[in-house]
């Protein structure tokens, strides 16, 4: 009897290659970035970077892709929450 598979269908090992050369290369900016001295733009820059690397993780490697728009704002939601928060705190600073 053969049993019925849910899911999706594995990524290739293309896909799996191309995201680690992306992740290598911006692990690599990330350094180059902390070399450049830039001041506060280097935190910014460098928080930018750990955004992409760690979208890339989730949508690849964690299987985001294939999940239903739901389960992807279910995950998005507390994270831009928590962003907006963090930046509304930051506000303050613009009266003291």
């Amino acid at each position: 009897m053969e049993r019925k598979r849910e899911g999706h269908e594995a990524a290739s090992y293309k896909t799996y290659i191309f995201t680690w050369m992306a992740l290598v290369l911006l692990a690599a900016a990330t350094i180059a970035v902390a070399e450049l001295h830039m001041g506060a733009a280097s935190i910014v820059v460098a928080l930018l970077i750990a955004s992409l690397k760690a979208a890339l993780i989730l949508y690849f490697f964690m299987h985001l892709r294939y999940e239903k728009w739901f389960f992807k704002l279910a995950f998005l939601l507390p994270i831009l929450v928590f962003m907006f928060s963090i930046g509304f705190t930051f506000l303050d600073v613009l009266y003291r």
